[in-house]
C-alpha cells in the first residue's frame, strides 16, 4: 500500500528563466535592456518636458516622483552615491510642485525647481545606464516596500497640514 500524497495548497508561480544568464548577472541595463530603459527615459524627459511647458499632469509628477525616489534607494544602496545631493533636491523641488499641484489645481514649477529635477533625472539615467538589471529590481522593490509602509516617505498632503497647523 502507497502512502497518500499530500495535496499542494499553494498556487504554481513559475520561477524566473533568464534568457542570458551572464548579462542577467553581469550586465549592465545599456546591453539586453536598453530598449527598456530607453522607454523609461523618454516617459520621464517627457513628463519633464510638459510640466516645464506648462502641460504638465499629476500622472507626470507621479512618474517623475517615481524616478526620483529609485535614484535615492540606488544611492543608499551605493549605485551612484555621489549623486545623493542631487537627488535628494530633486525630491524636495517635486515636493513643492506637488503642494502647488493640490493647492492650485495645475502644474506650475519655478525655474530652480526645473533645474533641479532635471539634474536628479540626469543622475537617475546615469544609474540605470552603469547598472545590473537585477540592482534595479533590487531597488524597485525597496521603494515598493517603503510606499506601502510609510518608511521614510514624505507625503504632499501631510506637508501641507503642517503647513496649516
Amino acid at each position: 500500500m502507497s502512502a497518500a500524497r499530500k495535496r499542494r495548497d499553494k498556487k504554481y508561480k513559475p520561477k524566473y528563466v533568464a534568457r542570458n544568464v551572464l548579462t542577467t548577472i553581469f550586465g549592465g541595463m545599456s546591453g539586453d535592456h536598453v530598449e527598456h530603459l530607453r522607454l523609461i527615459q523618454i516617459r520621464s524627459h517627457k513628463a519633464l518636458a510638459d510640466m516645464a511647458q506648462g502641460a504638465g499632469t499629476r500622472e507626470g509628477w507621479d512618474l517623475l516622483v517615481g524616478a526620483i525616489n529609485m535614484a535615492n534607494v540606488m544611492c543608499e544602496q551605493g549605485i551612484g552615491n555621489e549623486f545623493r545631493q542631487a537627488t535628494i533636491a530633486a525630491r524636495d523641488a517635486l515636493l513643492e510642485v506637488g503642494k502647488r499641484i493640490v493647492k492650485l489645481d495645475r502644474v506650475i514649477m519655478r525655474g530652480d525647481e526645473l533645474n533641479a529635477i532635471r539634474e536628479g533625472l540626469e543622475c537617475h539615467d546615469a544609474q540605470l545606464e552603469n547598472v545590473r538589471a537585477i540592482d534595479v529590481e533590487r531597488a524597485f522593490r525597496e521603494v515598493d516596500r517603503r510606499v506601502r509602509h510609510h518608511i521614510n516617505s514624505t507625503s504632499v498632503m501631510g506637508e501641507l497640514a503642517k503647513e496649516a497647523a
